[in-house]
């Protein structure tokens, strides 16, 4: 991403980018919401930390949030893991 008005980049490769996405907390359902996000952000990150992985349930538990933060290398990791995540019909939003 460029600043349109200086030119520069507003993220600067590699880092850490946290990704949000809510879904269904629905424990019958397999793969489970959380494992079916965490392959589709592997195939951006293969060594996906998974002991940084935030939980919120809403507060009647109907749904989860989760907050991952996955190592991309360039603007094309970044738009690959919003793709993947807009393409899971489980995934209800994603930020």
């Amino acid at each position: 991403m460029i600043n349109p008005e200086t030119g520069a980049a507003l993220i600067d490769f590699p880092c850490h980018f946290m990704f949000k996405a809510t879904g269904k907390n629905d424990p019958s359902e397999r793969p489970s919401f959380e494992e079916r996000v965490i392959a589709l952000l592997r195939q951006v990150d293969p060594d996906l930390d998974l002991s940084k992985i935030t939980r919120n349930s809403s507060k009647t538990g109907k749904y989860i949030a989760l907050t991952l933060h996955v190592h991309v290398k360039k603007q094309a990791d970044v738009d690959r893991a919003y793709t993947l995540l807009k393409s899971d019909i489980t995934v209800l939003w994603g930020l």
